[in-house]
């Protein structure tokens, strides 16, 4: 059972203003509210763009759109629009105000909604708000986690699917195992009179392809699906409908042209968001990389085979659901920074179209557990199967060979370590009270956590130093500086040797979030927080050793 903070939500407003597969990622946070409270009403703040989805996301009762185009194009024209941008966000901030909402969890992280959900004033939050000097505040140990996991550094440890961590910061512990979207019959019917024009002479299995990708270094080139579906036409009898926006075409027509089969139908730009939905139901696969239709696809219960290519990383932002396949090309700078270009994304080699059409009929066949020896390089790349743990976390199995097992060994030991920290799981774990510089064997990749535990054990005394000068009046100030002057030295070392040793950057930068959130004026209140932040950092150390070291 889940460790809660605010376990009565009735009125909850739920702020997400990004794009549509966080919008879809956000539907198990949804639906659980709902299983463990039917009568709760949820409303959800999103971009304008957006609305249109969460009219077929289940468990939304009410929805309200910002439109930040006009916000920001007000603010543009100076003068007047200024004034136009602050009555425009004035009423929407009152409008909300209104509705008494006793939850809110944010999942946007920035700055702009940080802001707008401390002039809202809702009590009981989780993710971010502001404090009242208008500076961001992580309101929970799960969203510190989120920021953590995608902090650059850190991606590579980590391996709890982003929306389990929404999820449980919102203290969802009840939910679908699957992401939710409502497919209507009118897009079904439009999808079958759409389908009803492909000239398919083919007979065999309907797979949807999705090319296009939010960001060009992610997008497979054309060439390579031109062979990848010239392979499943003619050597697999399959039919195929290429999906995606009209803006896409410029993508999906040269695959078109270059397979030039009467079995490769286009659909891109020629649906709506519902309709889109209502195609990939109607589809035995869908083929894509880490998109929007992507979650999509798992919303309406059709499996995919996904390449994550670039920045895309399985463990974040894999398909939320079972059995869907997703292969990660094994590559020295990947998964690469989202924020950044490649010039050379030679992550795309690794898979090759033929190798690609033979893994997507084998998935057809059957739910895959194993794959056949010899078929992959584990040099190339790890192909991945998703499923749930007993916990209801999803998770990721290799198929094949892991060439790094230090690092999957560090995934599963901060698996462990979060589930039990933060999510209060019972875990199978040796004696937690064994600190690391007690073990007699030590492994050369833990190098630096006893120095980071010894560093948070002295950094707790300094702190019990500090509240006894706090409260005894008598003790010269210099005194007091020559703590602080100490403590900020821990605080810095801890930081540099969570650069020095990245398996020990999780660990640490959670507590570089701990300590940029405390909240207050007391000192002593502050001083007792800060405590915590060094405690929890030493048995969070302590764990990590010991989830790490018992693995076979």
């Amino acid at each position: 059972m889940l460790k809660r903070r605010h376990p009565d939500k009735n009125r909850i407003l739920l702020v997400n203003i990004t794009r549509l597969g966080d919008m879809l990622q956000a539907t198990p946070t949804i639906a659980g509210m709902k299983l463990e409270n039917p009568d709760a009403k949820i409303t959800v703040l999103v971009e304008k763009q957006f609305e249109s989805i969460c009219r077929i996301l289940p468990g939304i009762d009410e929805v309200i759109s910002i439109d930040l185009g006009m916000t920001v194009r007000s603010l543009a024209r100076e003068h007047e629009g200024i004034i136009d941008a602050y009555d425009y966000i004035g009423e929407l901030v009152r409008d909300l105000r209104l509705k008494d909402f006793d939850y809110c969890l944010n999942m946007s992280s920035s700055a702009y909604t940080a802001m707008l959900l401390k002039l809202v004033g809702v009590e009981n939050q989780g993710g971010w708000t502001s404090d009242d000097e208008g500076y961001r505040v992580i309101e929970s140990d799960w969203a510190k986690l989120f920021a953590t996991s995608v902090f650059h550094q850190n991606r590579q440890y980590n391996s709890l699917n982003l929306v389990d961590v929404f999820r449980c910061s919102a203290d969802v512990d009840k939910h679908p195992l699957k992401l939710q979207i409502e497919v209507d019959d009118a897009s079904r019917t439009y999808c079958r009179d759409l389908l009803a024009e492909a000239a398919f002479t083919n007979t065999g299995p309907l797979i949807a392809v999705q090319a296009g990708a939010s960001q060009e270094k992610r997008q497979w080139a054309p060439e390579r699906f031109v062979r990848f579906v010239r392979e499943l036409i003619e050597k697999h009898n399959a039919r195929v409908v290429m999906t995606g926006t009209k803006k896409e075409l410029s993508i999906v027509e040269p695959i078109k042209l270059g397979v030039n089969s009467q079995n490769v139908f286009v659909a891109a730009g020629r649906t709506t968001i519902p309709q889109l939905s209502a195609l990939l139901e109607a589809s035995d696969l869908l083929v894509t990389g880490d998109t929007g239709p992507m979650h999509m696809s798992v919303a309406v219960g059709t499996p995919v085979v996904a390449m994550f290519l670039a920045s895309a990383f399985v463990f974040e932002t894999g398909p939320y659901s079972a059995g869907n396949i997703v292969i990660q090309p094994v590559i020295g700078c990947g998964p690469c920074n989202p924020n950044k270009s490649c010039g050379r994304p030679d992550c795309h080699d690794t898979i090759e179209p033929e190798w690609l059409a033979a893994l997507t009929i084998m998935r057809l066949k059957e739910d895959l557990h194993s794959l056949p020896a010899g078929f992959i390089d584990p040099q190339k790349m790890v192909v991945y199967r998703s499923y749930f743990d007993q916990y209801g976390f999803c998770n990721y199995e290799p198929l094949s060979a892991v060439p790094d097992k230090t690092l999957e060994r560090f995934r599963n030991a901060y698996r462990k370590l979060w589930l039990d920290d933060l999510g209060g799981y019972v875990i199978q774990a040796p004696e937690n009270g064994q600190s690391s510089s007690s073990l007699k064997l030590f492994d050369s990749a833990l190098e630096g956590v006893a120095q980071v535990e010894a560093l948070a054990e002295r950094g707790a005394e300094l702190i019990s130093q500090l509240q006894r000068c706090i409260s005894d009046a008598t003790i010269p100030a210099a005194q007091l500086g020559e703590i602080n002057s100490e403590m900020l030295e821990v605080d810095r070392k801890v930081e540099e040797l969570g650069f020095q040793h990245p398996p020990l950057g999780p660990v640490t930068r959670m507590f570089v979030f701990g300590k940029e959130n405390l909240s207050g004026t007391d000192p002593l209140q502050l001083a007792s927080q800060m405590k915590s932040v060094y405690q929890d950092l030493k048995r969070r150390c302590i764990k990590l050793v010991n989830y790490y070291s018992t693995q076979s």
